[in-house]
């Protein structure tokens, strides 16, 4: 292995090239991390004037909350409240694993697996993050008593309201208004752009990319949150937005509806696109009331065809009420609200279940990495023992791919700052040039990129210098290096053989969840035929959906040597077809499309394609079942014939799916 390839994004170029690059990345990031090295500096100095160079570790902590939440708007008061609590009860769980072997391996076992489960998805990978440093940090270094316990919660939550401060002084005077792309003027803009040009052939690949866009964009809002969240008027209506978009996906997904497209169809596209740039326009008025009458009468009065075009039309429509009626306050958030919030609590649960799921896995292999590498620090008489557990959780990565990478560059950087502070130790005349190094060391970690090869030399000449305020240098040094093997041993013995996640393995992982969301997706259309659908949780199976097939999606492009690639990439388009069909499955049921006595027949259907599709791809009913298709309402006929079509075409890829 060459050294130069480490050096990434670097590749062949020459040493100049490297050194270029290296300043001028860390130039570049100077101004735009401006921010995190004054709130660390400030938070440093007071802490240290104030109670102590031994509680500087909770500065680190501190401008690690700041950095991810100082650029966001959401900064509501009820955030830090939630900070304070969580981050107490942390504080003090740290405290208690620091006091033998049994609470150690416990509490490491028990606290980064619930931050992970709860605080991370896939989607989210590092949201466990913060919390897990402020756990795992503040273990390593533990007040010696009650008293001194006290201080470090009182240092806390200081700091809290130091952020509360600095956050707010930004967001005042420095942040940049809120992109407009995903606010919802924005989106009711490009829908009737998107429906001016459904009709329009020629111009299919930019429908297609601006759809896509914009389904990614509002998928960010609505499904990059936490475990636990606080189900609010304005995140339902994201919710719903998200769904509207999705509707396109039924038309977008193939172009066989343009064969029936007549006059009447494309004047009533272009009519729904006049309206919602109407709606765009004139959002700031607020005239709720008047949009949703208008909306109805479009339902009310819709003289086209029966087909693909009219069940997208209508179904589009029932959604836009929805929103508009949010929007006006006419609709509930909740009802029951507690009831709604276990309903979704439990459905996420479920989800990430799986042994196989991202959170899972990474959930486990994180607590076993940190129980490993904490232990030792209790059963052997060593110096320093928390270096261990501290690279080893900076190594294990969500990604193996990224683990396996920082195992590779984070000893190249530690190499080169042990020799650099090795140097600079010779010349530094005393105490307070030694705590001005370490400082500039860790302002320009702070201008590094994460993970790269050349952040490690600032952390480790600034752990060292004030290590070397206790300890021997030479011996730092030695303990420096001989730690981190450790941790890199720990963490790629871990990584291959406990719960790894390689993307390949998440890849398979991602397309059997998709077949299983197909599944629980007819679950909740049985739910509305029997009784009442929850709008919220076929939401989030539909957000989860397109969001997993964003990942597959990704994945078979950057991989096209991967066994059956453009076989499964037409799976996956198959599968995208079955999902359109079955939103306007459930559109359908919800408007009592389905008379009484045809509710039998839909759920024999319904056990039907659901033994057939999975966990075993059977094709043993659907044939005769699209035989037995008699339903007095058109469309509901036309919608399943065609979901049929498109289930019975997943067969022919049996054996290519890998599951």
């Amino acid at each position: 292995m060459q050294l130069p390839d480490l050096f990434l994004p670097l590749g062949g170029r020459t040493y100049e090239h490297q050194s270029r690059f290296l300043c001028g990345n860390i130039l570049s990031g100077r101004s735009e991390r401006m921010p995190d090295y004054s709130v660390f500096l400030t938070s440093f100095f007071i802490v240290y004037a104030v109670f102590g160079l031994q509680y500087s570790i909770v500065v680190s902590v501190l401008t690690v909350f700041f950095q991810t939440r100082y650029k966001k708007r959401d900064n509501a008061l009820s955030r830090y409240l939630h900070l304070l609590t969580v981050g107490t009860c942390l504080i003090l769980l740290a405290y208690v694993s620091s006091k033998n072997l049994l609470f150690c391996v416990i509490l490491n076992l028990f606290v980064p697996f619930v931050l992970v489960f709860t605080q991370s998805s896939q989607f989210n990978p590092k949201g466990y993050f913060s919390y897990a440093m402020l756990f795992v940090f503040l273990e390593l270094v533990p007040p010696e008593n009650g008293k001194e316990l006290v201080t470090e919660l009182l240092i806390f939550w200081l700091g809290v309201f130091y952020l509360i401060l600095t956050i707010g002084l930004y967001g005042r005077f420095f942040l940049k208004p809120e992109r407009e792309g995903i606010s919802l003027r924005r989106g009711f803009h490009e829908l009737s752009e998107l429906l001016s040009l459904l009709p329009i052939q020629e111009r299919q690949e930019e429908l297609e990319r601006r759809f896509e866009n914009l389904l990614h964009d509002f998928h960010q809002i609505s499904y990059h949150r936490k475990f636990f969240y606080r189900h609010t008027r304005e995140n339902q209506r994201y919710d719903m937005f998200s769904t509207l978009i999705q509707r396109f996906s039924y038309l977008i997904a193939d172009d066989d509806w343009r064969e029936d497209l007549g006059e009447d169809q494309i004047l009533l596209l272009e009519r729904l696109s006049d309206f919602l740039k109407t709606i765009s326009e004139e959002f700031e008025t607020g005239a709720y009331g008047k949009w949703i009458w208008q909306a109805q009468q479009f339902l009310t009065h819709m003289p086209v065809s029966d087909g693909r075009v009219k069940i997208f039309c209508r179904s589009f429509l029932h959604m836009l009420i929805l929103i508009l009626k949010n929007l006006s306050g006419e609709s509930q958030v909740v009802a029951p609200v507690d009831r709604q919030r276990l309903k979704e609590l439990f459905h996420q649960i479920w989800v990430r279940r799986s042994p196989e799921s991202f959170e899972m896995r990474f959930a486990m292999r994180l607590s076993m990495v940190l129980v490993i590498s904490c232990a030792i620090g209790f059963l052997l008489p060593i110096t320093k023992p928390y270096w261990i557990p501290l690279n080893a959780f900076l190594l294990i990565q969500p990604s193996h791919e990224d683990s396996s990478y920082r195992m590779k560059t984070r000893p190249i950087g530690t190499l080169i700052g042990c020799f650099l502070e090795f140097c600079f130790q010779m010349v530094l005349p005393g105490m307070w040039w030694e705590i001005g190094f370490a400082l500039v060391m860790v302002s320009l970690m702070y201008c590094s990129t994460p993970g790269t090869w050349y952040q490690p030399i600032f952390s480790t000449c600034y752990a060292l210098t004030m290590a070397s305020m206790t300890l021997d240098e030479q011996t730092a040094i030695t303990l420096r290096i001989v730690y981190l093997g450790a941790a890199v041993a720990i963490v790629f013995l871990v990584n291959r053989f406990f719960f790894p996640m390689r993307k390949e393995i998440q890849f398979r992982h991602n397309l059997k969840s998709l077949f299983r969301l197909h599944n629980d997706y007819w679950e909740l259309i049985r739910k509305g035929v029997t009784g009442t659908a929850d709008l919220s949780i076929t939401t989030e199976i539909l957000t989860y959906f397109h969001t997993i097939y964003e990942e597959c999606s990704a994945y078979l492009k950057k991989n096209p040597e991967y066994p059956g690639q453009k076989e499964l990439q037409k799976v996956l388009i198959r599968l995208w077809h079955v999902f359109a069909e079955l939103e306007q499955v459930f559109y359908l049921v919800q408007t009592g499309s389905i008379f009484p006595e045809e509710k039998g027949n839909l759920i024999h259907l319904i056990d039907s394609v659901q033994e057939d599709l999975y966990p075993i791809i059977r094709y043993e009913k659907i044939p005769q079942l699209r035989k037995e298709i008699r339903y007095r309402e058109p469309g509901v006929g036309y919608v399943l014939k065609r979901y049929l079509k498109h289930a019975e075409a997943l067969h022919q890829y049996r054996e290519c799916i890998p599951f």
